[in-house]
C-alpha cells in the first residue's frame, strides 16, 4: 500500500471493492476489509495487489488467509437477488452503493475505523 493513500492518525483503515458488475451469469459480488493500523506491511508481504492478476488459486489463498487473520464482510448478489435489486434501485451505480454500505456497516458493528476507502 502506498504512503500516499495512507491517513495521518488513522486507527486502521476499512478498504471495499466490487467484482461481478459486468458478469452476466455470475454474482455481484462486494468486499470490504478492516486493516489495523501498523499491518499494512502484512499485506505487501502477501502480495495483496489488483486481483485480475493472480490465478484462482492464488486468490482463494489470499481470501482464505486474510478472512482468518482480519475483519471483513461479503455481500454476494446472485442473479435472481441482483434482478429485483435493480428494479427496485433503476440504476446500477445506486446498487453498488448500497452494497458497499451495508458491506462498511457490518464492518463498523465490529470495530471502530474513521477512515473508508472504496474503489
Amino acid at each position: 500500500m502506498k504512503q500516499d493513500f495512507l491517513f495521518p492518525g488513522a486507527k486502521g483503515h476499512l478498504g471495499t471493492d466490487e467484482s461481478g458488475k459486468g458478469d452476466y451469469f455470475g454474482p455481484l459480488v462486494v468486499a470490504g476489509l478492516f486493516l489495523p493500523e501498523g499491518q499494512e506491511a502484512v499485506l505487501a508481504e502477501l502480495g495483496v495487489r489488483d486481483s485480475k492478476k493472480f490465478s484462482d488459486g492464488r486468490v482463494q489463498e489470499m481470501a482464505q488467509l486474510l478472512q482468518r487473520g482480519y475483519t471483513y464482510s461479503l455481500v454476494v448478489i446472485g442473479p435472481e437477488k441482483y434482478n429485483a435489486l435493480y428494479a427496485k434501485m433503476k440504476n446500477l451505480n445506486r446498487l453498488l452503493a448500497w452494497a458497499h454500505a451495508r458491506v462498511i456497516e457490518n464492518i463498523l458493528e465490529k470495530v471502530d475505523c474513521r477512515r473508508v476507502i472504496t474503489d
